[in-house]
């Protein structure tokens, strides 16, 4: 697990932007395009700011989401409007992106059609970058949630899982341990001492057995996947 910090938000978004968008290239280069899930939220608003303006071939680009809430693309909390809003922008507007979000009522209807778009439209996930709660959340993977056993699971072969116990109500569609073991590289980026605290009750070695308590220790216990920590603050 390599673990990188940077003095302030935007030095963070650029540096992450700048690794990825290389790995990125380097992956179309050996294999004709390249896939990628990202995360919703605040945070990611100037990675993506930053990441759409790396020079790609952005047509041989694939992108889709780490986890949705079921909500219109109108609505604020949808990450596919985040995505559209200030990644598909300039040059990456070429980009193809794959939501999660269908037009089944719910998630649990909508599981089918949108683990057969997956499945149709990646044969590998390259590379995800993810997101860290407060309560150790990443993801959909939430502390103790009826949906973690499907989603943690390695075997499970689903690559989504709905959830339908997320914290405020609001029904999610999540992508698997399963999909995201398969990566070439995982990212996990936070930002502020509040995360830092998190991330570090995450990673004691005494407890990174308890992964229904903090599912984001499915990250950081794991070994098969290179790993790498993007976060604001000094070492």
């Amino acid at each position: 697990m390599q673990d990188l910090r940077y003095p302030d938000s935007l030095t963070l978004a650029r540096q992450l932007a700048g690794d990825l968008a290389n790995r990125m290239r380097k992956s179309i280069e050996a294999r004709g395009r390249v896939c990628i899930a990202v995360s919703g939220g605040q945070t990611p608003v100037a990675f993506f700011q930053a990441l759409a303006q790396q020079q790609l071939p952005w047509d041989k680009v694939l992108i889709t989401l780490v986890d949705e809430r079921w909500v219109p693309e109108t609505d604020p909390a949808s990450n596919a409007r985040l995505v559209r809003e200030h990644l598909l922008q300039q040059q990456a507007a070429q980009a193809y992106f794959l939501p999660l979000k269908n037009s089944a009522a719910d998630p649990v209807a909508g599981f089918m059609e949108c683990e057969n778009c997956l499945h149709e439209q990646i044969i590998r996930l390259d590379y995800a970058v993810l997101g860290l709660g407060h309560d150790g959340h990443t993801a959909s993977w939430f502390p103790h949630s009826a949906a973690l056993a499907n989603a943690m699971s390695s075997s499970n072969a689903a690559w989504c899982c709905p959830v339908t116990d997320a914290p405020q109500h609001l029904q999610r569609m999540t992508l698997t341990w399963n999909l995201l073991s398969g990566c070439r590289h995982l990212f996990l980026h936070f930002e502020g001492p509040d995360k830092d605290a998190v991330f570090a009750a995450a990673n004691d070695p005494a407890q990174l057995h308890d992964n229904a308590a903090m599912p984001v220790r499915t990250l950081l216990s794991q070994g098969d996947v290179p790993l790498s920590i993007y976060r604001t603050g000094v070492a």
